[in-house]
């Protein structure tokens, strides 16, 4: 059975976390071990998340093409419709509020297509389910 790429997976009170986490500058990615951040734990536990971080993608970069030996859970925290992720040959938006599940063992990249500097925030771990 092929799996579609991603899966919005419910609600997710981003408010909340960015209430508990600091964002950084945007100029590197800030991985999330052993942080104080309740509500922020929870949801990632829920979700079956490990080896999680806080990615920071700054307008007109992008990733390389690659992909991942598991799945991963995506957060979104500060994202516009000029954010995309693009799995194969589907691009698509995450907006803020929900958690989704992307297939990254699928070739994929993400892009900021904003100008200035709008800057992309995501909480993005690793997880072995696949919902």
């Amino acid at each position: 059975m092929m799996l579609p790429p991603f899966k919005n997976l419910g609600e997710v009170d981003h408010k909340r976390i960015l209430d508990e986490i600091v964002l950084g500058d945007g100029t590197k990615h800030q991985r999330l071990e052993d942080i104080d951040a309740p509500y922020t734990n929870e949801m990632m536990t829920k979700y079956g998340m490990y080896n999680s971080r806080i990615m920071a993608l700054r307008c007109k970069e992008c990733y390389s093409w690659h992909r991942d030996t598991t799945p991963r859970v995506h957060f979104p925290l500060i994202t516009n419709n000029n954010c995309l992720f693009i799995s194969e040959e589907t691009a698509f938006s995450m907006p803020v509020g929900s958690a989704y599940w992307v297939d990254t063992r699928k070739h994929h990249t993400a892009l900021n297509g904003n100008r200035g500097d709008y800057i992309r925030y995501h909480i993005v771990g690793m997880t072995n389910e696949t919902f």
